[in-house]
């Protein structure tokens, strides 16, 4: 039995059914834009330079603020003013057209062989600032490829199976893939500058899908051609798809933008095939049978936008509130700052007074903080009396650190106010550190050792010193600096009792100089000794303990060295004044 298909031209079922898809998109987006909402009734509406007034029956006034002016800020700064911003509002119509690109999933039978189309979607969204929603109708369909006629198809398959020879097969292709949509979602415009605008959509819904037509057969006898297979669109056509879109467009001017456009849709193909797996005996088989469907497409999308209704400002006056009941400050009277002694057990007693002009309404609530910074109170109490003392069972620290404390008093009136704190701190002193005894400092004495000159004898009366005397430590004026040592000219003198005789040379200059605790003459060590009986001089000064300058001179004098006997010292004693 042969079987006909229509014949009817491809681009005439194309231009119908993409009529058929902008009317049903442009029907629903009406229905979209349908809003009921019932508002009280307008009592008085008067616009004066860019701002409207409006009364409403229910006593709301409204002011609406046109783009490019502003409302006087006497309004909303003297008045119980609610300001908002109702974001602009817009249609956009977008139109996009280009070259469809199927794909198979994995795993699947290549049974289509179908291969690039076109593509037309329309979509209307209704936009409140950048988010919008809206509806989506379009058209694509996609070719089929004559590798349906290769040794992967299936009709190569079965004539293989039945033992006949491709080369006696006749081919048939008369329908292509096709696709109708009509779908609803959410739209994002985010603007890219003031000249570019990214536009993502995705909407979901209804896809009516129809297989392509295409199978082959052979003559038979009467001349009935015998069908070897044959592909055919399924009656179940309805099925679940979704549809992103990505326009990067181009404003060309106010209402009008073009760019590039780039789709990714999926969706469920059902599809019916005579003839697979046919076994041998010219057996046929109907199956219906479901692929996934999906694809890419690419091309230029052109938008419009109409019905904008821009952004404006709105203060809306509302009744003012109630009056409120107002709670005065009460004034501390106790004294703030008080420092308790350590050790002491006495509680500081706490006084106010109200400042309000029905103070027999007040309430008082008290709180005792300890200042560590918890902010938590150790104590509270609510009492209408003007006076408080701490009760017995609360304890207050008063160890060896410092313990401070600070309390706040605030008045309430039946419950229905709170005022402001007044505070005011106390506190106990930390436990007396002991005095530490003043180390006892040592005096120090800089001394110097004068001179060098060579005596052959000395002559004096009295024994040799084998210790130095002891000189007494005398205090020195704290003001008095010490005077620069005078030089000392030596001069001939006749030897007499108690002086060096032979002295032939006398030097001022400064052998030795060191600092010491103990102001009596002693030969340091390390001080060459003289090769010969020698006489020096010796002179000691009291160094200050702060800054270790020299203060006043303590002791000046001769003394007689023999190297043999280095212990052995004789102090030369100033010959006595001529009367």
């Amino acid at each position: 039995m042969k079987q006909s298909f229509s014949t009817s031209s491809f681009a005439v079922n194309v231009s119908k059914r993409l009529s058929m898809g902008v009317i049903s998109c442009l029907l629903a987006s009406q229905v979209a834009t349908a809003q009921t909402e019932s508002k009280p009734s307008i009592v008085s509406s008067v616009t004066e330079s860019g701002i409207t007034t409006t009364t409403y029956s229910n006593g709301k006034i409204v002011k609406s603020v046109a783009d490019g002016y502003h409302l006087d800020t006497a309004f909303y700064k003297n008045s119980n003013v609610v300001l908002s911003t109702k974001q602009k509002q817009y249609w956009k119509i977008t139109d996009r057209i280009g070259i469809a690109t199927p794909f198979c999933k994995e795993g699947e039978d290549i049974t289509m062989f179908l291969k690039p189309g076109a593509y037309n979607y329309l979509t209307v969204n209704h936009f409140w600032g950048k988010v919008g929603f809206g509806i989506l109708g379009g058209y694509q369909n996609f070719g089929v490829s004559d590798d349906y006629k290769g040794p992967q198809g299936l009709i190569a398959r079965n004539a293989a199976t039945r033992g006949i020879p491709t080369s006696a097969l006749n081919y048939d292709k008369i329908g292509s893939y096709e696709d109708f949509l009509l779908m609803i979602g959410p739209a994002v415009s985010l603007p890219l500058g003031t000249k570019f605008s990214l536009d993502i959509d995705a909407k979901g819904g209804l896809m009516n899908t129809s297989a392509p037509r295409f199978g082959a057969t052979m003559p038979a006898n009467l001349g009935v051609d015998q069908i070897i297979f044959r592909l055919t669109p399924s009656a179940s056509k309805n099925q679940l798809g979704g549809v992103l879109s990505v326009d990067l467009l181009y404003n060309l001017s106010k209402n009008w933008s073009l760019g590039l456009n780039a789709v990714g849709f999926v969706t469920k193909t059902p599809f019916t095939t005579i003839g697979q797996d046919a076994a041998p005996g010219n057996i046929l088989l109907t199956k219906e049978d479901v692929r996934t469907h999906g694809g890419c497409n690419f091309g230029l999308a052109l938008a419009h936008t109409f019905g904008a209704c821009s952004a404006q400002t709105v203060y809306e006056l509302l009744p003012p509130p109630p009056a409120p009941v107002v709670c005065a400050v009460p004034t501390l009277e106790s004294e703030s700052g008080r420092m308790y002694d350590y050790g002491s057990t006495e509680k500081p007693t706490f006084r106010w007074k109200s400042t309000s002009g029905t103070p027999e309404n007040e309430e008082y609530i008290f709180k005792l903080y300890k200042a560590d910074g918890s902010g938590i109170p150790v104590y509270q109490q609510t009492t209408k009396s003007t006076t408080l003392n701490l009760p017995n069972n609360v304890s207050l620290v008063n160890g060896d650190e410092c313990s401070f404390y600070y309390y706040t008093i605030q008045s309430s009136v039946q419950g229905k106010c709170l005022s402001e704190a007044n505070a005011a701190s106390f506190g106990y002193k930390a436990k007396p550190a002991p005095i530490a005894p003043v180390a006892k400092t040592e005096d120090q004495y800089i001394f110097k050792i004068f001179g060098g000159s060579t005596a052959t004898k000395y002559f004096g009366t009295g024994k040799p010193v084998r210790k130095p005397r002891k000189i007494a430590k005398a205090a020195a004026p704290a003001t008095v600096t010490a005077a620069p040592a005078k030089k000392l000219i030596p001069r001939r003198k006749k030897a007499s009792a108690g002086t060096a005789t032979g002295v032939k040379k006398y030097s001022t200059v400064v052998n030795y100089e060191n600092v010491a605790t103990n102001p009596n003459i002693k030969w340091p060590e390390d001080l060459p000794l003289p090769k010969s009986p020698a006489v020096y001089e010796y002179e000691v000064q009291r160094l200050s303990a702060g800054d270790c300058k020299p203060t006043g001179q303590v002791a000046k004098y001769k003394f007689y060295i023999d190297p043999k006997k280095p212990n052995d010292i004789r102090i030369i004693p100033d010959s006595p004044k001529r009367k």
